[in-house]
C-alpha cells in the first residue's frame, strides 16, 4: 500500500501547526505580569502577529524553500519506500517528517527571532510593560502592530 502525499505530511503538518502557534499567538510576559494590577500610567501592548508575519521581508522565498523540502522528502520517501513492508515503511515515514521538520525550524527560527526582538524593542519604546496577540484583546490596549511591522522591515 503506497502512502500518498497527504499521509507522509500528517505529522509534518502538525508539528508546523504547532510551531506556528507558539510563533503566532504565544504571549511575551508570564502570566503572572498579565495578573498583576496596572500600574498609573501602564498599559497594555497588543500585536497582530500573523500579519507581522505575512508582511515578513522575503517570507514567500521562505515558504517556497519549505515547499521545496516538502517536495523533496515525498520524493525521497517515494523512492525508498516502494518495497517495505508497512511497518519499516511507517519509520521511514517518521524519519524523513523529523528530518523535513528540523530543516523547516532552521529556516523559520530567524523570522520568528526577528519578530520577536521588533516586538520586544517597540513595547521598550513605547513603555510596554504587557504585550499581547491581537487575538486575545477583547476591549483597549495599545495597537503595536503597524510599529513592530515597520521594525521588522528595517
Amino acid at each position: 500500500m503506497k502512502q500518498t502525499n497527504t499521509q507522509i505530511h500528517k505529522p509534518i503538518t502538525a508539528i508546523i501547526a504547532v510551531f506556528f502557534i507558539f510563533c503566532i499567538v504565544g504571549l511575551f510576559t508570564p502570566a503572572a505580569a498579565l495578573a498583576a494590577p496596572a500600574k498609573s500610567g501602564q498599559t497594555v501592548g497588543y500585536v497582530n502577529r500573523q500579519q507581522v508575519f505575512a508582511s515578513y521581508p522575503g517570507i514567500q522565498e521562505v515558504m517556497k524553500q519549505i515547499q521545496n523540502l516538502r517536495a523533496e522528502a515525498q520524493k525521497d520517501y517515494d523512492a525508498r519506500a516502494k518495497d517495505l513492508p508497512d511497518a519499516e515503511r511507517k519509520a521511514l515515514n517518521d524519519t524523513i517528517a523529523r528530518g523535513e521538520a528540523q530543516k523547516e525550524d532552521a529556516l523559520m527560527k530567524p523570522v520568528g527571532d526577528k519578530i520577536e526582538a521588533a516586538i520586544q524593542a517597540v513595547a521598550e519604546e513605547k513603555r510596554l510593560p504587557v504585550v499581547i496577540d491581537a487575538a486575545s484583546v477583547v476591549y483597549g490596549g495599545i495597537d503595536i502592530t503597524a510599529d513592530v511591522i515597520a521594525k521588522v522591515k528595517q
